[in-house]
């Protein structure tokens, strides 16, 4: 038997990504080479309004250095994700500039999208990229498909590359828009019977 146990500060970090929104610096990070790589600034965090960019390095937070000194990702989020409108200082190192640069971050609510992108490729052909199963999955998707509907789709692209999942139940309605009423979509099976 295996049980996975998360702890209740960690299952809410986990969820709060899920549930749309998030509090922190709203960046999409990475550890390269035992240092933080900024892969790129959330639109509209408060990172992207400061300036930082993709390809940005995290070498201090709060005046302590966070690389070279094996840092791990739990870490970097315990550091980073903190309360609406509290602060951090961090210092970037910043390919092609030779003097660190010092930022000051007010932290905020992190809006995360299920729908990353949705246009007409040709007169006839929507595309809709969907990079998660959150909360907020079926409202975008339906919202996605209505605008291309509007703009005279007959024929969609879904792409689902990278989405590494979510909530099931999100999945299971955005499903339901592509299969006739009452096909089966999902159903589970146990091997262990409720005493």
């Amino acid at each position: 038997l295996f049980r996975s146990i998360v702890s209740a500060k960690r299952r809410k970090r986990m969820n709060s990504e899920l549930e749309g929104n998030f509090e922190g610096i709203g960046i999409q990070f990475n550890i390269i080479q035992d240092t933080i790589a900024v892969i790129s600034p959330i639109e509209g965090g408060p990172s992207e309004k400061l300036g930082i960019q993709t390809g940005d390095k995290i070498i201090e937070v709060e005046g302590d250095d966070v690389a070279g000194i094996g840092i791990t990702n739990q870490k970097v989020v315990d550091l980073l994700r903190g309360e609406k409108g509290t602060k951090v200082d961090v210092t970037i190192k910043r390919p092609g500039v030779k003097d660190p640069l010092q930022f000051t971050i007010t932290r905020d609510k992190i809006p995360i999208h299920s729908v990353r992108a949705s246009y007409m490729i040709d007169d006839k052909t929507g595309y809709i990229k969907v990079n998660r199963f959150s909360a907020n999955t079926t409202q975008e998707f339906r919202e996605a498909m209505n605008e291309l509907s509007s703009e005279g789709m007959e024929n969609l692209m879904l792409d689902l590359r990278g989405n590494p999942g979510g909530y099931l139940r999100a999945s299971i309605r955005m499903a339901d828009a592509f299969l006739e009423k009452g096909k089966n979509i999902l159903y589970t099976n146990g091997r262990a019977k409720p005493k």
